[in-house]
């Protein structure tokens, strides 16, 4: 049977959580939110401040996300 066999090669870096970095992460955004929110209190809607807020930190917790990497092609040798 001539089959093809893939394997995911994992690099012991990119299986590690960066919990540190993650917290850091929240303490920064709340922060910057905290400081919004008062800074723009009465003069935009509480939705608006909300949604903005959950935008924001997406898009900075996805900027930190690392791409999976790509299945690796292993031959297989037939006896």
């Amino acid at each position: 049977m001539n089959t093809l066999h893939t394997h995911i090669q994992h690099n012991s870096d990119a299986r590690r959580f960066d919990w540190a970095g993650q917290i850091k992460l929240a303490i920064v955004l709340s922060i910057v939110a905290a400081i919004a929110a008062v800074a723009l209190a009465g003069r935009v809607a509480e939705p608006v401040l909300i949604v903005g807020v959950i935008i924001v930190a997406s898009f900075a917790g996805w900027a930190r996300v690392q791409p999976a990497p790509q299945p690796v092609r292993i031959p297989v040798r037939h006896r």
